[in-house]
């Protein structure tokens, strides 16, 4: 089920993502990272500004939609999502989803 599903988000949110800085509270920034080809997000996040410890949001559209499409339930829908995302961007840990604020310079 799971290569069905990585097959699914290949091909609805492509290979390119966009991050967004949607807000900054005072102790943290907040982020989304987005599909380039249909603007779909996929992950959100925040940092924090004293220290740099992050918390990832799931997308609560795209967990919906995998179990929507297919036969799984919502953990199992984050954690596919979650393995897809890490595997095509290289990332190993949370700190590597920094390389995108820096890249796209938001």
């Amino acid at each position: 089920m799971e290569k069905m599903v990585y097959k699914f988000l290949d091909e609805y949110l492509g290979d390119e993502v966009v991050c967004i800085k949607k807000r900054e509270s005072g102790s943290c920034n907040i982020y989304h990272l987005c599909s380039k080809k249909n603007k779909t997000l996929i992950i959100m996040f925040s940092v924090r500004n004293e220290d740099g410890d992050m918390v990832i949001f799931r997308s609560f559209e795209l967990t919906n939609m995998i179990i929507d499409l297919f036969p799984i339930d919502k953990h199992d829908s984050m954690r596919i999502v979650s393995n897809w995302f890490g595997v095509k961007h290289n990332l190993r840990k949370v700190k590597d989803l920094m390389k995108f604020v820096d890249e796209y310079g938001k």
